[in-house]
């Protein structure tokens, strides 16, 4: 998907609250922008808030003409920074709508749509001259009227000569003159992290210098060029925007594979976006090499607490900054002068540097510098000081010398991961072969420093090798000391991973003999045949070097050895074709061409003198960042059965799809347990929350996963999997897949409502199952739930039959089995629909087709299965709501703008198949949609027909949500339809959420929960993306910092418990009291007291609230 460069402030203002009683469905929500720098005018509350038309860039019409929106006028108001005009409100020139664009020829006549503007060329065509605002003598000889002509005049100009074209670069522009320690006044008009934002100097002459080049720009590319231009990494060319297409100096940050497309900063506004080559030309001449109008700036003396600024955070920032003029200090200049240290004065008077300490989003920087020669020996010999003035009488670790490295000799080849990068010349990598033997020592290692007490006279000598705890996870690895840095830190180098960091003596323990028997696994190596272009390495090299090798499994071949380390040609054989790193740099321009010393006899020693300090990285993580599997040994895991002698068992629902096909896994405290425990260990083994999964199916870039200890399916990139250890198989997969044994569906598959009603008994209820079978689709149970038997109430219900017999809506009521099937023949042939009338008469004279309806795939329906977005995963964002109906299920506004012609088709044929379902269907009612199906709903102001989602349903009438347009209203039962399948194929606009922990929420919330969760929504918070559980989107919601932070699972959970307290208070003060008694008994046990009921009440009360404390004690483990 291509990333807009700028969402325009109107489309922002433009999330509002939602109500039935506007003119029409709320219209879709964003707008593109007019420019890369729409956000640089004002702030949003400046701008138009009243619903407008979407603007859709259209196709030249027959007339040749086509619209434009009206935003990408002349007016320079917003590139320039000053207020925006005053707000003009356009009406369509044909049907009288507001219209939003435009003539594109005469650049006057407003409408509303391309199919206006086409119906209303015949009477415009007479009045519509050209809008020229150049002189005519520039244009190109043909000048007749015909809007096709002047655009196929350009045709005709002369093509440039590719061999005369001087290619641009960045460093070839100019300079900006900052002065070091001054203050400017800038605006934000590009946001990304406080370690990455672009600031617009508000200066005139910056200004007018961007206007200027803006409009040579237009001037110099307005002609379509002939051949496709081959830009170069970092070169600057002219690039045509998505959204307006207009031209702009953008920067070619990367080129994909196929060379079709590439990665651009618009460096004048500091947006970017994917672009496909043919809309890129070079820069002429005639452009001057004016420095980047955006600044690209990064908060100076912070770093983030992780390894990189939380979502949270930059969401935080933006809001105090996105949009806004802001008094900027300079505080340096990095990188060649391209990215500039600020610090930013907020309005309330303390600096963005303080405010991100303060709230815990960052740290202090630690500032690098690099030591003298000098400054060396004197830190060696203060190291040696600091080692020997505490050492007399203790343990200085002398015998544990470090073991042997490993060797390879020159032509030997293999496959790697690399644990640790600092330029194309240092580089240390892994074998993947050795990751079994590797896995196994961190295993030894952990269980020999549990066992092995902190001693107070270990004090080991520098060059000996003891066991360390790394900082970032808390694990032993095997550590040679490097220097003394304090009587009581030391400075140590993993010597199995390449990185070093500074401890306390307290995070050593002595080593064995054993431990140090396998040979040193990291191995430094250097790239073959490349050396840097100017002095040292670029910044622009490394980041290269380190997206192209990080996280992949590569193959090196070693061709010499240089200073202690192998030099190596690296492949990338994942890549297609497949890629050698060093000739990548080289192609990119990032290293020069180098020779390569080889000796047939010379081997690539496999060692180093010591490691030099610097900064630690969590290289353990990355040695296991594959998708192949790395263990050697053969894999063998286990399934949880159920007994088959008759025994009943407690289970709890994972996954529910329907009676035939559902995931359950066994209620006990010590598989929980064990689970919980699994899962502290893969967050061991791969940093983060993992879960176990099976391989179902493999594309190009995904995997189908079957998540084993769940049931769920889904669909993750390649580079979101990891390698299983034998022991992470230990205890056997959790999911046991199930399904109701005597029961079968109506027609062909399960209908929605009998999909929604088994998922409403069976979800969160402990279940009691019995195993009557087993089969490939897994155990046939007789499950209960509730105290009642799932088969004989799905049976009871209707919504299912036993097996081989007739349901009733198939058996022949008008006396006449042949006219019976002439009736469902003529069925087949009209699309049946549940259509309410005032002329039904009484509803017991309904005709039952309800399980008719089911067995024809391609009739409408109301289908509750409708697929939803899936939103990216760990992302955090601030969400908009459009319905919420309980905390397990709510509806979002989607982010991404709808295709516009192919929601117009669909609303264009949702328009004919209701119109003929109306006229064919009969007048009663043949089903009522569940909530959550998809529907055809009547709006009650135009009467226009659009796609629902079906909320509440009541007596007389039922809540809907538009679902491209999110606002929702009551209507009727009989301005209801259901909907063609087909017409589902095109995604809803909003999003299908749940939030997470909605396993142990109760299947009814109780009101004055609902109503909590609801007021928490109101005043925002931010939504992170965990999975997407097959059916909706399951978030994450937290409150922001300044209201306290907290996630919302907890505090429901939280309000579960003091309701079930309550209640539970109140049924002991009910037994206390005297039970009344029926006044009219129709049973014989109906008189009896109610005690044994309250009873039963407080039992099933207890159990719930054991489960929420068992999630909450989760929900904790997993913030530590």
């Amino acid at each position: 998907m291509e990333q807009n460069p700028k969402s325009n402030v109107i489309g922002a203002a433009m999330y509002r609250s939602l109500s039935p009683n506007l003119v029409r469905p709320n219209l879709p929500l964003r707008k593109p922008s007019s420019s890369p720098v729409a956000l640089c005018a004002t702030p949003s509350s400046s701008r138009l808030t009243v619903p407008n038309a979407t603007p859709v860039r259209p196709a030249t019409d027959a007339s040749g003409d086509s619209i434009i929106n009206s935003p990408v006028s002349k007016d320079t108001s917003a590139v320039l920074g000053s207020m925006p005009p005053a707000l003009t409100v356009n009406f369509c020139n044909y049907c009288g709508q507001q219209g939003n664009f435009r003539c594109k020829r005469c650049k006057r006549t407003p409408y509303c749509s391309v199919a206006c503007q086409t119906e209303d060329w015949n009477a415009h065509r007479h009045m519509c001259k050209s809008f020229d605002p150049e002189p005519a003598k520039e244009m190109a000889k043909e000048t007749t009227v015909s809007p096709v002509t002047v655009d196929r005049a350009g045709l005709l100009e002369s093509k440039q000569d590719a061999s005369s074209i001087q290619r641009v670069y960045f460093k070839d522009l100019q300079m900006a003159k900052i002065i070091k320690g001054t203050d400017i006044q800038a605006s934000v008009v590009e946001y990304y992290s406080p370690g990455r934002f672009f600031l617009l100097a508000q200066s005139p002459e910056l200004l007018e210098a961007l206007h200027s080049i803006s409009t040579q720009l237009q001037k110099t590319n307005c002609s379509p060029s002939v051949t496709t231009y081959k830009p170069h990494v970092g070169e600057v060319c002219a690039v045509q925007f998505s959204c307006d297409l207009m031209w702009y100096r953008g920067l070619v940050q990367t080129l994909a594979t196929d060379q079709k497309t590439a990665n651009i900063l618009y460096i004048d506004f500091g947006n970017e976006e994917n672009v496909p080559v043919d809309r890129i030309k070079p820069l002429t001449a005639n452009i001057p090499p004016f420095c980047p109008c955006a600044m690209e700036c990064c908060i100076a003396g912070v770093v983030p607490v992780v390894d990189r600024w939380s979502g949270e955070c930059c969401i935080a920032v933006k809001q105090l900054l996105a949009g806004k003029t802001v008094t900027v200090k300079l505080v340096d200049t990095l990188e060649d002068g391209r990215v500039h240290t600020v610090d930013i004065l907020l309005s309330n008077g303390k600096q963005l540097s303080t405010f991100l300490l303060e709230h815990g989003y960052a740290e202090e920087e630690m500032v690098n510098v690099i030591p003298t020669e000098q400054e060396i020996n004197a830190m060696v010999s203060a190291s040696l000081e600091n080692f020997r003035r505490l050492s007399d009488g203790k343990d200085d670790n002398t015998w544990a010398q470090s073991p042997e490295p490993l060797t390879q000799a020159v032509g030997d080849s293999f496959t790697v991961v690399v644990t640790h990068l600092q330029s194309p010349d240092e580089i240390i990598v892994q074998k993947v072969e050795n990751a079994g033997m590797i896995q196994e020592l961190q295993l030894k290692l952990r269980e020999h420093c549990c066992q092995a007490l902190a001693r107070q006279n270990f004090r080991p000598a520098p060059g000996t090798v003891c066991c360390a705890q790394f900082s970032e996870d808390k694990q032993w690895y095997r550590a040679k000391i490097l220097a003394y840095s304090s009587e009581e830190r030391v400075c140590v180098g993993y010597i199995d991973f390449g990185n070093s960091e500074e401890v306390d003596l307290g995070h050593l323990r002595p080593i064995s003999t054993s431990l140090l028997a396998l040979p040193m696994q990291a191995m430094p190596c250097g790239l073959a045949g490349v050396q840097p272009v100017g002095e040292s390495w670029s910044e622009d090299c490394l980041l290269a070097l380190q997206r192209r090798v990080s996280n992949r499994i590569l193959r090196v071949e070693i061709q010499g050895a240089h200073d202690g380390k192998a030099l190596v040609a690296m492949i990338d054989e994942s890549s297609d074709p497949q890629g050698n790193v060093a000739e990548l740099l080289s192609a990119g321009g990032f290293a020069a061409h180098a020779p390569v010393a080889t000796s047939s006899d010379q081997q690539a020693d496999q060692t180093t003198a010591a490691v030099e300090p610097h900064v630690p990285v969590g290289s353990r993580v990355e040695m296991c960042s594959s998708v192949p599997d790395p263990v050697p040994e053969p894999l063998v895991w286990s399934y949880t059965e159920l007994a088959c002698d008759g025994q009943t068992v407690a289970l709890l629902a994972t996954v529910v799809e329907n009676p035939g096909k559902f995931y359950c896994c066994i209620n006990n405290q010590t598989d929980q347990q064990r689970l919980i425990e699994l899962g502290t260990e893969l967050k061991q083994h791969c940093d983060g929350a993992w879960s176990r999964a099976m391989v179902n199916e493999l594309s190009e870039d995904d995997v189908s996963l079957n998540f084993v200890d769940y049931g769920c399916t889904k669909k993750v990139k390649k580079n979101h999997l990891r390698s299983i250890t034998s022991q992470l198989l230990t205890l056997p997969f959790q999911a046991i897949r199930c399904w109701i044994s005597g029961v079968e569906p109506l027609g062909s598959e399960w209908s929605s409502e009998a999909q929604v009603w088994f998922q409403s008994l069976v979800d969160g209820e402990q279940l009691s199952a019995r195993v009557l079978s087993f089969t490939k689709q897994g155990y046939g149970l007789e499950l209960e739930s509730r105290g009642q038997n799932v088969a004989a109430a799905l049976i009871s219900e209707q919504l299912a039959k036993a097996p081989g017999a007739i349901p009733k809506e198939m058996r022949v009521t008008t006396g006449s089995g042949a006219l019976h099937q002439e009736e469902i023949k003529e069925n087949e042939h009209s699309q049946v629909h549940a259509q309410a009338s005032s002329q039904t008469g009484d509803r017991s004279k309904e005709t039952p087709t309800k399980g008719l309806t089911a067995t024809l795939s391609q009739a409408p329906s109301f289908p509750v299965d409708w697929k939803t977005v899936e939103l990216p995963l760990n992302e955090t964002f601030q969400p908009c709501f459009a319905a919420v109906v309980s905390p397990s299920l709510f509806y979002l506004l989607g982010p991404s703008q709808v295709d516009q012609q192919k929601l117009k088709e669909v609303m264009m044929e949702l328009a004919a198949s209701c119109s003929n379902n109306q006229a064919s269907s009969s007048s009663t009612v043949l089903s009522r949609p569940a909530p959550g199906a998809a529907c055809c709903a009547r709006f009650s102001v135009d009467n226009n027909w659009y796609r629902a989602v079906v909320l509440e349903v009541g007596e007389n009438e039922m809540s809907v949500i538009y679902a491209d347009y999110g606002n929702s209203e009551k209507v009727p039962f009989s301005r209801i339809l259901p909907i063609p399948m087909h017409l589902l194929q095109l995604p809803f606009q909003i999003t299908r959420c749940t939030l997470t922990g909605k396993e142990h929420f109760p299947a009814v919330m109780p009101e004055e929960v609902q109503h909590m969760f609801q007021s928490l929504l109101l005043d925002g918070v931010l939504a992170t993306v965990q999975s997407f559980d097959g059916s909706a989107n399951v978030l994450s919601l937290t409150l922001p910092v300044e209201r306290g932070g907290g996630h919302l699972t907890a505090m429901i959970l939280d309000a579960l418990q003091a309701t079930v307290k309550a209640r539970s208070d109140s049924a002991v003060n009910t037994i206390g009291s005297d039970c009344p008694q029926p006044k009219i008994p129709e049973d014989p046990q109906a008189s009896g007291c109610c005690c044994v009921s309250l009873k039963t009440e407080m039992d099933h009360l207890k159990q719930l609230m054991q489960q929420q404390i068992s999630l909450i004690k989760q929900l904790l483990e997993q913030m530590k």
